[in-house]
């Protein structure tokens, strides 16, 4: 719990009300920007992971059968008691 209330120098920024983590510098939590890491801009970002899409699936679902059901105690409970013994829930 001691750590808890642990913010950033952004986050304090943003949340001016967060007290606790002003009267506190121990539960400061060190940021690390570009510079602080010697990155490389070029491997950062959106330029830096580029996503190459191989392919792309359309999947359409169709259902085979359905089930009108009323709001009655008796649909709902045969319903989860099917829904039991196929293990789809439980």
């Amino acid at each position: 719990m001691k750590y808890k209330y642990a913010r950033t120098d952004t986050e304090l920024q943003v949340e001016s009300t967060d007290y606790i983590a002003h009267a506190r510098p121990y539960i400061r939590i060190t940021e690390w920007g570009v510079d602080a890491v010697g990155a490389d801009i070029e491997q950062l970002g959106l330029s830096g992971s580029p996503t190459k899409v191989k392919e792309i699936d359309n999947v359409i679902l169709q259902s085979k059968e359905a089930k009108h059901l009323s709001a009655s105690d008796k649909d709902i409970e045969s319903l989860v008691k099917e829904l039991l013994e196929s293990h789809t829930i439980g």
